[in-house]
């Protein structure tokens, strides 16, 4: 709630004060509501850098409070780390270099703070990249389903009987044909120079009954 600044005035905790003691009281508000205005400012630019990376849209009330913590974070990192620049900028005399291993700690913390708070997010690179390769791998897959599937409402493996070879790919435009039939001889030549007598003859339609387990065996070449 923004106040005027007689409406400050006549809060009973002010009104015993001199004018002199009143202004002072009140300079220092009006720079506390200042700063913290400029500070929600700056988490909310930090959340929109986010957002421009990450969708956003779809994060419960814990995601959001963890990705505000992580925004503060982010924030203070930036703040200290300016302040270590200025203090070696300065030249290190003791009592800088004690401040600056206090600072550098802090920075530690920080840093560690914001890869756990990343990690709680799933917004690390590491992550981002383990899940892009998933779905990655998981999205050739299911080609590899839909083109098996495909396949195998078009096409019907001829499979030799005798060394279970698959010797011919069939596709018949019209496969409830009860007249036509086809015919192979496998002739695949083995290790040790003789050549296989496998033939296979079948109708066209009982090819196309059959499912891929019944002609396509566990060991077929």
């Amino acid at each position: 709630m923004v106040r005027t600044k007689q409406q400050v005035r006549n809060l009973k905790q002010y009104k015993d004060l001199s004018e002199e003691e009143f202004e002072e009281v009140y300079l220092e508000l009006v720079a506390g509501e200042t700063s913290t205005k400029d500070f929600e400012e700056r988490i909310n630019h930090k959340i929109d850098d986010f957002a421009k990376d990450y969708d956003l849209s779809d994060l419960k009330i814990n995601d959001l409070l963890t990705l505000r913590a992580l925004a503060q974070a982010y924030i203070t990192l930036e703040d200290f780390e300016r302040y270590s620049f200025k203090l070696r900028q300065k030249g290190l005399d003791e009592i800088d270099v004690v401040r600056l291993e206090k600072i550098n700690k802090i920075l530690g913390d920080l840093r560690r703070d914001i890869s756990n708070l990343q990690n709680d997010l799933k917004i690390t690179r590491r992550i981002r990249k383990g899940d892009q390769e998933e779905s990655v791998i998981n999205f050739i897959e299911s080609l590899k389903r839909k083109a098996r599937t495909f396949y195998y409402a078009k096409m019907r493996p001829v499979v030799c009987p005798e060394c279970k070879t698959w010797i011919a790919s069939v596709w018949a435009l019209y496969p409830d044909d009860k007249q036509s039939k086809v015919r192979f001889h496998c002739h695949r030549r083995f290790p040790d120079g003789t050549t296989c007598k496998g033939k296979v003859e079948v109708d066209i339609n009982e090819l196309y009954r059959l499912k891929p387990t019944d002609y396509l065996p566990e060991n077929v070449a």
